[in-house]
Formats: C-alpha cells, sequence, structure tokens
C-alpha cells in the first residue's frame, strides 16, 4: 500500500472546505450592494477560495499521472468508484428537486420526463457538473499518463504555457482581442491534471513565505477586480472568478506548493484533516442537501460575518456524519462518493 502523502491530505481537505465555503457564501453575491458588508464579505471569501476545483484535479495528476497502470485496468479500478457515486446522487438529487421546487402531483407525465433527461445529461444540482467533468478527465488519464511519461521537463513546461495562453484564446470575453486558433488540445481541466503531475515532480528552490504572499497577492488582486468589475456594471460579474483562468490557477500553485512545503510528514494529521480527507469525495456530493436547510436556519437568527464559516462547519460536520452512516448500509460503501 502506498504511505499517506500528508501535504496531499491536506490539500484535499483544505479544497473541500473550500467548496463548502464558496457555496455558503455565493448567495450574497447575486444581489451586488457595492458598500454593502455581505457582498464584500462573500467576495473576499470567493477570491480566496475559487482555486478548490482546481486543486482537486491537480491532486488527481499529482497521484495518478505517476503511476504505471494499463489502461483498461485503470478504467476498470477507477471509473466504477466515479459512476455509482455519480448514479446514486443523480438520483437523490433528482427526488430532492422534485420534492422541494415544484408541485409533483400537478406535472404532467410529460414535464416529468424533460426534467428527468435534463437533470441526467446537465447535472441533478448545480455541483454536479463536476461529475461530468471528472469522469472525462479520468478517461483521458491513461492517455496523458503517456504523453507525460515520454515528455521532458521542458517539454511540459511549454504544454503548460500554451495551456495558459488557451485560458484567453477560449474565453468568450476575448474572443474580439484574440486569433481564432485552434487551441483546444491545451485548454480546460487537462492543464491542472499535468500541472499537478509537473509540481510534484520538480524541485523547486523557493521559500514557503513566496508561496504564502503569492497567494495573498493573488485573493487580494481577485477581490478588487471583482469589485471594480462589479461596481463598473452595477451587478455581479464573476469574471475573475473563472475556475481555469491565470489568476485562479496561480493561487491553486501557490496554495499547493505552500502546502507541500510546510505540511511535516513525521506528525500525525489532525482529525479534521484526517476526516475531511477520508471522506472528501462524498462530503462533495451531498453538501448542498445540509446546507440548503443549516444556512437559512442560521440567517434568521445572526448576520453573514457568523452565517457563513458557522454554516460551513456545520455542513462539513453533517455531511461527514452522513457519509459515514451512509457506507453502513449494504452496498453504501459503493454509491456514497
Amino acid at each position: 500500500m502506498t504511505p499517506q502523502n500528508n501535504a496531499i491530505s491536506y490539500t484535499r481537505a483544505v479544497a473541500t472546505v473550500f467548496v463548502i465555503l464558496i457555496h455558503a457564501s455565493t448567495g450574497f453575491l447575486n444581489r451586488f450592494h457595492a458598500e454593502g458588508f455581505d457582498w464584500n464579505f462573500a467576495n473576499w471569501i470567493n477570491a480566496a477560495t475559487r482555486c478548490s476545483v482546481p486543486l482537486f484535479v491537480m491532486i488527481s495528476g499529482a497521484l495518478l499521472l505517476s503511476k504505471e497502470e494499463e489502461t483498461f485496468s485503470f478504467y476498470k479500478k477507477r471509473l466504477p468508484k466515479l459512476c455509482w457515486p455519480f448514479v446514486f446522487w443523480t438520483v437523490i438529487y433528482m427526488i430532492y428537486y422534485f420534492y422541494r421546487y415544484t408541485h409533483f402531483s400537478t406535472l404532467s407525465s410529460q414535464k416529468i420526463i424533460a426534467i428527468i433527461q435534463d437533470k441526467i445529461l446537465h447535472g441533478a444540482n448545480a455541483h454536479l457538473w463536476f461529475m461530468y467533468m471528472i469522469i472525462g478527465m479520468y478517461l483521458a488519464i491513461p492517455f496523458v499518463k503517456k504523453i507525460v511519461r515520454q515528455a521532458s521537463l521542458r517539454e511540459i513546461e511549454l504544454f503548460l504555457v500554451l495551456w495558459a495562453v488557451a485560458m484567453f484564446i477560449t474565453n468568450k470575453f476575448y474572443y474580439p482581442y484574440t486569433p481564432k486558433i485552434d487551441i483546444s488540445f491545451f485548454s480546460g481541466y487537462i492543464g491542472y491534471l499535468i500541472l499537478g503531475y509537473y509540481l510534484s515532480i520538480k524541485d523547486f528552490k523557493v521559500k514557503f513565505w513566496w508561496y504564502l504572499l503569492g497567494y495573498v497577492a493573488i485573493l487580494i488582486f481577485t477581490a478588487v477586480m471583482t469589485y471594480m468589475w462589479s461596481s463598473q456594471e452595477r451587478q455581479f460579474n464573476p469574471h475573475w472568478y473563472n475556475y481555469v483562468f491565470p489568476n485562479t490557477a496561480l493561487a491553486a500553485i501557490c496554495l499547493f506548493m505552500l502546502l507541500q512545503k510546510t505540511v511535516s510528514q513525521d506528525r500525525t494529521l489532525p482529525l479534521w484533516v484526517q476526516l475531511t480527507d477520508k471522506y472528501s469525495f462524498g462530503i462533495y456530493l451531498v453538501h448542498i442537501l445540509p446546507l440548503n436547510y443549516i444556512h437559512p436556519m442560521l440567517s434568521k437568527h445572526m448576520n453573514t460575518l457568523w452565517v457563513i464559516p458557522l454554516a460551513t462547519l456545520l455542513t462539513l460536520l453533517s455531511s461527514i456524519g452522513i457519509i459515514i452512516l451512509l457506507r453502513k448500509l449494504p452496498y453504501g460503501k459503493y454509491v456514497s462518493g
């Protein structure tokens, strides 16, 4: 058995908490008020946490692209661990949607079928977009692995430069300013996969505090730019929150490397990190359900300064509890995530 990498475990735990923080705060962003505390507090939280999904993909790259594994063995071992939870939670969130957001008894059978079809094709809940992306990513990993294992460090660095260029060329906002070169091969989340592998094999002689300063600087840049662009348009503009954009990628690099440099392999991880790391996939899949009840309940009794962190904490704890209980049921470990 491969020994546990404490830095990777910490990174996964932090990314999981970041995802919950995003979903606990995003609702405040759509009610734009340039001088309001709620919007600005949510903006700064999102600026700090938008590197969450990139970190998950980078972890996959760091762990999987260096492993010797035959293509069909990889698929047989990895894909069921994604597909069964995907099917299970798609059904759960479809039931939840009909229960909470519709008067099911008044819906025609044609309407029900149309809703089910849409949920299956595009995600039974907004956060399940991640499953469509990560399943596609895992289908590509055996082939990406063969490429990067044959590539030199300089060639990998060139790929990452082209990936950074593709962030602009494939972004619709920059269509009027960029050539229509088909650079899609270098675009999307595949870059984070290769970036995670690259950071795990290259030795950087950089002090940890440079990564900390870099992360804080990018956080400030993202928050300020989002505030300025939103103020100019008098409505929330999420341009700088894009998961596949240079500022988010740089934040992910800084945080990934900061944890690699500062987390000791010799110390026992805190309990919250162990639990969050172990159940991170399940927490991601289930957390919307408890959050949708915890957040409104807290909002009735306290202000946003306390609602967002407390809702995040209670959602994390309840999600861990749900996944532990679900795994105790027959076949639960296969579908819980």
